[in-house]
């Protein structure tokens, strides 16, 4: 008799997970002139999506079973409004992703920190900031995403997408990372 429910941890049970950053990878961020700008109401809310990375996420949670994906988001902890607004975002622009997936770190603090488990090495973190890649790996895997304000020094030298590409090819791409490549766009 084999118990058939048993999830023993072996690679071949556990789904690959992508943890997606928010601010500057599904969102366009504003840079801002008054740091005090962060903390009025609608800013975080009234952020337009980056739209080819927001319909590649959701292609890849509805069509790649395989793949669990988490938003991992840092927010102003001291905010009154941050949290609330970055779900009413998700709520909007990716319902697909629900609240046990959506995991917000304070500002500030190592999100490799927070994820359930740990970091292991079948995780990926799609991320705008090479600070945030670099605490990532090992024994994760980074995935810079380009968004036309990053990336100036050129430090990151690991896997990078752009994020003008087709919702199609950012999809592929993300999943060629996820499965060994490296893809430097």
């Amino acid at each position: 008799q084999y118990d058939l429910n048993c999830r023993c941890g072996l690679g071949e049970f556990m789904k690959k997970r992508l943890f997606v950053d928010m601010d500057g990878t599904l969102a366009v961020f504003h840079p801002v002139k008054e740091l005090e700008t962060l903390y009025e109401p609608g800013y975080f809310s009234d952020l337009s999506p980056i739209r080819n990375v927001v319909v590649a996420i959701r292609n890849i949670v509805q069509e790649n079973p395989e793949v669990e994906v988490f938003i991992l988001s840092a927010y102003l902890s001291d905010s009154q409004y941050a949290l609330t607004e970055k779900n009413a975002w998700l709520n909007r622009f990716l319902p697909e992703i629900d609240k046990d997936h959506r995991l917000f770190v304070p500002c500030g603090k190592n999100k490799a920190d927070y994820i359930p488990g740990g970091v292991r090495g079948t995780d990926f973190l799609l991320d705008d900031y090479t600070h945030n890649l670099i605490l990532w790996q090992p024994p994760g895997k980074g995935i810079k995403l380009l968004n036309g304000i990053n990336h100036t020094r050129g430090s990151w030298q690991d896997s990078r997408l752009r994020c003008d590409k087709s919702p199609c090819l950012l999809k592929k791409s993300i999943l060629a990372v996820m499965n060994g490549e490296t893809i430097l766009d």
